[in-house]
């Protein structure tokens, strides 16, 4: 018995809402990576990849992303709305 797809984003994700730093940091280990290993690519200090799940850091965010394959808006909506850019 073969059962539909179903999307259970909505489990996880909150939507609208930036997604939590351990989600974020699954959906890394998912896509083979880890925080240490992208921050000694980027040749950044122990942590700082970190702030990025806190506050807007522009590369960061989007280095995270590309390394999951989404978007930033995906993972940090609020960050990226329309009010926010309008604002900024």
């Amino acid at each position: 018995m073969q059962f539909p797809k179903q999307d259970l984003t909505h489990v996880f994700v909150t939507p609208g809402q930036d997604w939590p730093s351990d989600l974020i940091i699954a959906a890394l280990k998912k896509a083979g990576f880890s925080v240490p290993v992208l921050e000694a690519e980027l040749g950044i200090g122990a942590g700082s990849l970190r702030n990025a799940f806190y506050r807007h850091v522009s590369r960061y965010e989007h280095l995270i992303a590309q390394k999951i394959g989404l978007s930033p808006d995906v993972i940090w909506p609020n960050r990226y709305s329309a009010d926010n850019r309008q604002s900024a």
